[in-house]
């Protein structure tokens, strides 16, 4: 097994971030980046009940259609800083991927995370601390049962 070098960061400013992709992990995504006051644009040619609720409560901007090259070149005023990958097609995934790399951008691939730039841990927040946990992409559930341990843990603590 290769060695695989990560070097987990918090994010400190409001970050602008584009997400391909409409179903179940695209939503995932999108809350996450809601919940750490990201700007959210998404592109896909349908989306989750759920993301619809949250482009008709104006948190994200969608637009309706399927993901082009050249997507990732916009000029925005908040920069673009992150992109995901979350579509049901390898082949989007990879363009997405490829394209994120030629910009510069980080990007998260969804269905194949040695492809992208950066993995997404397990979160849990609130008022006084992060807790993110990663298994660098190998193990996803792995990581929120252990996110899950720290976090009763730290109940657990909080109550003697």
């Amino acid at each position: 097994m290769s060695q695989q070098f990560t070097y987990p960061i918090t994010l400190t400013q409001r970050i602008f971030a584009i997400v391909i992709g409409g179903g179940r992990v695209a939503e995932r995504k999108v809350q996450g980046l809601l919940a750490a006051g990201a700007l959210v644009y998404l592109i896909s040619p349908a989306i989750t009940r759920a993301l619809q609720q949250l482009v008709k409560e104006e948190h994200l901007t969608w637009e309706k259609r399927v993901y082009q090259p050249g997507d990732l070149d916009q000029d925005t005023p908040e920069g673009l800083y992150l992109v995901f990958a979350a579509t049901n097609r390898r082949e989007v995934n990879a363009q997405v991927a490829l394209d994120a790399a030629h910009c510069g951008l980080l990007c998260n691939v969804v269905d194949n995370p040695a492809e992208g730039t950066f993995h997404v841990p397990a979160v849990y927040r609130n008022d006084e601390m992060t807790i993110a946990v990663s298994t660098a992409g190998r193990n996803p559930t792995r990581a929120k049962q252990a996110r899950d341990w720290i976090v009763a843990y730290l109940a657990r603590e909080d109550e003697v």
